[in-house]
This record gives C-alpha cells, structure tokens and sequence, in this order.
C-alpha cells in the first residue's frame, strides 16, 4: 500500500485566514524570540476562544451536529459495505448488523481527514479477520476539513454526540461499556475523551494516537476537562509519535508510549514530510500491533536517555498498542523498525 498522509499541521491566526506550516517551516516558526512566538500562539488561542458558538450551524454553513456527524458500522458480515447506524434510532439499530455479544472498536479520524482515511480500514479489516467485531468508523469531515480553530471549537460537540452514540448503543443495544474501545487520532484524540466524558469515563477504553498538541497542550496545558485524560475511560493508553511538533509531550493516560522517544522523524519517515508522517505514525503502529501481537515489547523508564543507556532494565514491560496489559502505569520506551505493514 502507498503511504497517504492527510494530516498537514496548520497553524491559524484567525477563522478567516490560515498560515500553512510546512516540515521545512516548523523550525523557523519555534526559535527567536520567545515573546514573538507566545505572540503567535497567543493569536491562535483568542481566535478559538472569539468564536463565541458550538453550533456548527452557526460557524459553518452546516446542518445540527446530527446531520454532519455519520457512523460507520462494519462487522465480519459486511466488510466493504458500511451499515450507517442512527443515534436513537431502534429500528434503524435493531436491522443493523450490530451484535451486542461482540466488543465494539470505535475510530475517531482526525483534522483534515475523514472515514476514507486509508489507515482506518487497514486497523477495522485487521480487527475483522481476528473476530466478529462492531467496528464504527466515525466521519466528522464536514467539522474537520475547516480551520483548525474552527475544529477545535467543534470538537467537543463531536465528542458528546459520539458518546451519545456509546450510549445509545449501552442501553438499547445491549452493549457493555466495559466492551467499548475509541480511539482517536490527532485532534479525533479529544474528540474521544470528549466521548468518554459524556458518558462518565465508563467506556471501557481509550486510545489516544499522537493527541494533537496545539491549543491542547500549547500554548498553554488546557483543564483536563477540555482534553483528552485518564479520567475519560477505564484505561486510556497513549501513543506519542510527534511530540512538541504536531502531537502531546506529556504523559497524559494511565499508560503513555513514547516509541522512539515519541519525537519526529520516527523510523520509516522521509525527511521531506517529517512532522505529517510521524504525526500519522501512531496509526501505523496501531495497525501493526493489532496484526502482530508479540511486537512492540515496551520498557517502564522515566526518561529517553535512562532508557537508552540501559537504565531500566529490570523494569516493568508491556506491549504498545492494542494488547497492552491494563494494568500498566505510567511511562514506557521502546526502538521501533523502520519497516512496518501499512496496512
């Protein structure tokens, strides 16, 4: 398969005008002074915060959050035709292919992207030669194609209207929250633990792959409340792939995976689109860890460095990705290979 990644880090300095950050750009934008830069992010957050609605109908020329938010359902039973399932529809629920008897896998794309991202049918046809799962491809493209102020001002709204989904699913469907797993990538990260929020951090997990970092955890750290934590879900597992660029720094689940440090470029990156490829990275070691479940043997370690000079062995391990022990805290390292399966 050729690698096609749709996730381009965009900086906006307000609604109406974007300011496109290349890889080539990104140093640049990060050194001098650092009044100038506080500046820069300083913009960015007032034009979040003037937005002044969550109605989308209201920022964008779109209907309410019911029509422009879809749900995906695929099962072992219609592996290339989705069913799209209806928040509070039961007839629309009970003629679907939805069985409650099986775990329920959630993908929440991310900014600029959408249900047709290629990395989302690669991890649902990988969960479905495994066993019958309910897997929901969420598309929110119509929120997620504008700016990024603009998404991120939407997000919650997202969130919410999926985790009334999640329970819509709980008490008309039949299914445990317990069996429920999300993950999101990029900015879908928080619109997860948005999700999971909803429902009172039931949901059994979260998979948080690369979090988006801007207005999240820059300029400033938001309120666990307005991100994705660990309070979202049972277990929320993150995988930091792009740290301090496009993606979070700090440990921010019960468990948080830094493969390679959790800095660009990660292995099997062309210099040329360093910050896109690595961001998107954590949807390939995802999809990877769902195919080869003894990869990605991971080390509890305080530090990149500690860890590289063999300062933690001896330590707890437990593997990356979706067959991580749920009982693992904290922060764990590990090298991966440049050749991985993308898809």
């Amino acid at each position: 398969m050729k690698l096609n990644i749709s996730f381009i880090l965009i900086i906006t300095a307000g609604l109406l005008k974007i300011t496109e950050i290349t890889s080539a750009d990104l140093p640049t934008f990060f050194q001098g002074d650092p009044i100038a830069i506080e500046k820069k992010f300083s913009d960015m957050t007032n034009s979040v915060s003037n937005v002044g609605t969550t109605d989308p109908s209201q920022i964008l020329n779109l209907g309410p959050v019911e029509t422009t938010v879809k749900f995906f359902l695929y099962t072992q039973s219609n592996t290339a035709n989705p069913y799209t399932l209806k928040v509070g529809d039961k007839d629309n629920l009970n003629n679907s292919p939805f069985d409650s008897a099986s775990k329920t896998k959630i993908i929440i794309h991310g900014w600029t992207d959408s249900s047709l991202n290629p990395f989302a049918h690669c991890i649902s046809n990988s969960y479905l030669k495994k066993e019958n799962y309910n897997v929901i491809i969420v598309d929110w493209s119509l929120i997620s194609m504008n700016e990024y102020t603009t998404a991120v001002k939407l997000a919650r709204l997202v969130g919410e209207y999926i985790g009334k989904m999640v329970k819509f699913l709980n008490t008309e469907g039949g299914q445990s929250l317990s069996d429920i797993h999300a993950m999101g990538s990029s900015l879908g990260a928080h619109v997860a633990g948005f999700a999971g929020s909803y429902v009172s951090g039931g949901m059994g997990r979260i998979t948080g792959l690369d979090p988006a970092g801007p207005l999240f955890e820059f300029p400033y750290l938001k309120d666990p409340a307005d991100r994705l934590d660990e309070t979202d879900a049972v277990f929320v597992d993150i995988i930091h792939t792009c740290s301090g660029i496009a993606g979070f720094t700090r440990a921010i689940g019960h468990v948080d995976f830094y493969p390679n440090n959790g800095t660009a470029p990660q292995p099997g990156c062309p210099l040329i689109v360093t910050v896109t490829c690595s961001h998107a990275w954590a949807l390939v070691l995802m999809l990877n860890s769902i195919k080869y479940p003894e990869d990605f043997e991971s080390v509890k370690c305080d530090s990149w460095e500690n860890y590289e000079k063999g300062g933690c062995s001896g330590n707890s391990i437990t593997k990356m990705g979706e067959y991580v022990d749920r009982d693992a805290r904290g922060k764990f390292y590990l090298k991966t290979s440049s050749s991985l399966d993308l898809c």
